[in-house]
């Protein structure tokens, strides 16, 4: 991983999220089921603009061979560069692994609490059982299942009508699926704040656009208020499973939204959105320079000027002979960029040819008569005279 795609990330999904946000702004009195959608179609753009840009097109081209002669004085004490684009990596990998931990242990705890579950009833299709939870919740993406808390058997008939009405819409819309999503969002780009603010918007207008299906089938927005704060009351701690009031913000959002209607949005605004991240997301896989090859209409750089690198002095007391291949990406400012040893022979003499390429100077390869970035494949020689 170089660091141009570094920046590509960094580019390409903030700008996909500030949109997501901008739209979501601007959508703030549409209903809550257009709101959700821009949710998803914003993660699942930032997930993508993450994979498309390993497509970076970087091509290598034969370069003359460097052999380095060692004078009886040409000692150097080189150290190896920090390879920050591989510590950021690591560090990325370790966070997104930490993230898909808690995602892998939360559907461990909801797969023990269906397999402990007894059944309660069918409706619309779906199964509806009694679990261990504290509140209900819609589970399964492919084998969609309503768990009830045991309380449920005490509830009268009206706030069970309510309770199911909102868990079948989660069904019906397949919100376990775009939370899955929002988690391996949060997964990938655990490092960008903007990714966990549209993820946790998401999962409030899930909730928003279910409870507008429960007032939609008949129950009164007065009832429903109370079935919300009975399960407020039940649902004290953030850590209970399946919770989604928590706090007294995301219940007075849920209770304000159950006397406020949304205006309705156009047909045409619907798509307009989606359409724009979709369109930024395929446009260009990269905001990085673009990376050639040797090929129709392309002219290799050249060397202008170089210094020798220099043996190391335990290079030459251990009588270390051979080659050190690099691979460098020649920019149009004349000099060596992205500069990776692809086969070792000693860490310090690694590090001296680094080093040395460093300083060099080139003619930049041209497209169409153009200066253009040319990957380019650099074999210096050590040899001991």
């Amino acid at each position: 991983m170089s660091a141009s795609y570094l920046i590509t990330v960094i580019v390409k999904s903030s700008l996909l999220l500030a949109v997501g946000l901008i739209s979501l702004r601007l959508l703030r009195k549409a209903d809550a089921g257009l709101r959700h959608s821009i949710c998803v179609f914003t993660l699942a753009s930032a997930i993508a603009s993450v994979l498309l840009a390993f497509w970076n097109p970087g091509w290598s081209l034969p370069v003359p061979v460097f052999t380095v002669a060692a004078a009886s004085n040409a000692l150097s004490t080189a150290k190896m560069p920090i390879p920050w684009p591989a510590v950021i990596l690591t560090v990325w990998a370790l966070g997104a692994v930490v993230i898909l931990f808690r995602w892998i242990g939360g559907l461990f705890a909801v797969a023990l609490a269906r397999r402990r579950s007894t059944p309660f009833q069918i409706h619309h299709g779906v199964e509806v059982r009694i679990g261990r939870v504290a509140v209900p919740l819609a589970c399964g993406a492919f084998r969609p299942l309503i768990l009830l808390p045991e309380s449920a058997g005490g509830w009268d008939e009206m706030r069970l009508r309510a309770v199911l009405l909102h868990e079948r819409a989660h069904v019906r819309r397949h919100d376990c699926l775009a939370k899955h999503l929002a988690q391996w969002s949060r997964a990938l780009l655990w490092w960008h704040p903007l990714a966990w603010i549209v993820a946790a918007w998401m999962d409030r207008e899930q909730e928003l656009a279910c409870d507008a299906a429960v007032l939609a089938s008949g129950i009164p927005a007065d009832d429903y208020a109370n079935v919300l704060l009975d399960a407020a009351r039940e649902c004290s701690s953030p850590l209970l499973l399946g919770c989604a009031m928590n706090g007294a913000q995301a219940l007075r959002t849920r209770l304000a939204s159950l006397f406020n209607r949304p205006t309705r949005s156009s047909r045409r605004l619907r798509f307009v959105t989606p359409a724009i991240l979709l369109a930024l997301t395929l446009a260009a896989p990269s905001f990085a320079e673009k990376i050639y090859k040797i090929g129709p209409g392309i002219v290799a750089p050249k060397l202008l000027q170089k210094t020798e690198p220099q043996y190391t002095a335990k290079a030459r007391a251990a009588k270390i002979e051979g080659p050190v291949i690099l691979s460098i990406v020649v920019g149009t400012d004349q000099r060596a960029h992205d500069i990776k040893v692809t086969k070792s022979l000693d860490q310090g003499l690694d590090a001296s040819a680094v080093a040395s390429i460093k300083t060099w100077r080139f003619q930049p390869g041209t497209k169409d008569g153009k200066p253009v970035s040319v990957r380019a494949t650099i074999r210096v020689n050590f040899k001991l005279l």
